[in-house]
């Protein structure tokens, strides 16, 4: 597809191709644009030019609030990790001028690779599936490793006060949706007010690793090509980062063959050289909470968002979050109350 618009009227072919011109990429060649799966809060393109092949990303029709300044961030974190050991697509040009598309977007080279979720395709086997596991442990504590107060993420976040900050940030963000209540929520925010951890030494935060965030190498033994949707991403503890990852592992990953979270944990540490609290509990709380209220700000957006079907699929995943999270207070023996 060549000319006219593209993806519901997200990509303006002819004004996309004006703006690559001005900045010398592949001037005045045809483009071909095509919508690729997009994760919920933002839209992605694969854009062919000549020899060039990018993908562009950008806002969802109904974007999320402060959505421009959702790309910059994106984009100074991929383009801060150039150089360094963190897999990580590489950045092309940023446009703040809404003129082009009526929003901020920006170009990244495209990455070659698969999804490491369960089934790996055909020719990975059964014995691949502990060296994609650790490679993905891998790259996460190559992330947490990488000196982000070097350069153009010194100001990025704002790591004092991060653990304190989290249950009013949340809460305040479910109640802008207007939308229906978590049962139970007082419980959750309860134990997180009470049970804060001490100090913590600060990372850059990807805030949603996992095996759907990343592209892995399409033939064994399955390097980590690059980490992917870096939208949550912030500087702060990087074990919410690896009990996140090891939440979802343990959903996705029940059949045989696959090491355990105990497993996971260990290789990260080995990789890091440190030690981690024996209970982890107020990680896998948080972690929960934080997905619940993500993923109930994408369902209930979707309500509202006519280029987008309805996704009840996501609000389950939202109240399957928050019951995870009432879950490990439950094995705790925490008291309910309200």
């Amino acid at each position: 597809m060549s000319e006219g618009l593209v993806g519901s009227e997200l990509v303006d072919v002819e004004r996309l191709g004006a703006w690559l011109d001005g900045c010398g990429l592949e001037v005045g060649l045809p483009i071909t644009v095509a919508p690729l799966t997009s994760g919920r809060s933002n839209a992605m393109f694969s854009v062919h030019r000549g020899a060039s092949r990018w993908v562009l990303r950008r806002p969802a029709a109904v974007a999320i609030e402060r959505a421009d300044e959702g790309m910059r961030r994106e984009y100074q974190i991929l383009d801060a990790l150039t150089g360094s050991k963190v897999p990580h697509p590489e950045t092309v040009a940023l446009c703040e001028d809404h003129d082009v598309l009526g929003c901020t977007f920006f170009l990244m080279q495209q990455v070659d690779g698969v999804n490491p979720a369960p089934p790996l395709p055909d020719p990975f086997t059964v014995a691949d599936q502990p060296g994609v596991a650790f490679a993905m442990v891998d790259a996460l504590a190559a992330l947490h490793d990488f000196d982000w107060r070097q350069g153009s993420l010194s100001d990025f976040g704002k790591p004092d006060g991060f653990h304190e900050r989290q249950v009013e940030r949340w809460t305040t963000q479910l109640a802008s949706y207007n939308g229906r209540e978590l049962p139970g929520l007082d419980r959750v925010t309860k134990f997180l007010s009470e049970n804060l951890p001490g100090s913590f030494e600060p990372s850059l935060m990807h805030g949603d690793f996992h095996m759907f965030n990343a592209l892995i190498s399409s033939e064994p033994p399955g390097k980590v090509a690059a980490i992917i949707d870096w939208e949550t991403a912030t500087i702060g503890d990087p074990l919410l980062d690896l009990i996140g990852f090891c939440e979802i592992w343990g959903k996705a990953t029940v059949g045989p063959g696959w090491p355990r979270r105990t497993e996971l944990i260990a290789r990260y540490r080995e990789q890091r050289d440190l030690e981690l609290p024996s209970d982890l509990s107020y990680y896998e709380v948080l972690y929960n909470f934080r997905m619940a209220v993500l993923l109930e700000g994408i369902y209930q957006r979707s309500l509202h968002d006519a280029t987008r079907p309805d996704l009840v699929d996501v609000g389950a995943g939202a109240m399957g979050f928050h019951e995870r999270a009432l879950d490990v207070l439950d094995q705790r023996g925490e008291v309910q109350f309200g």
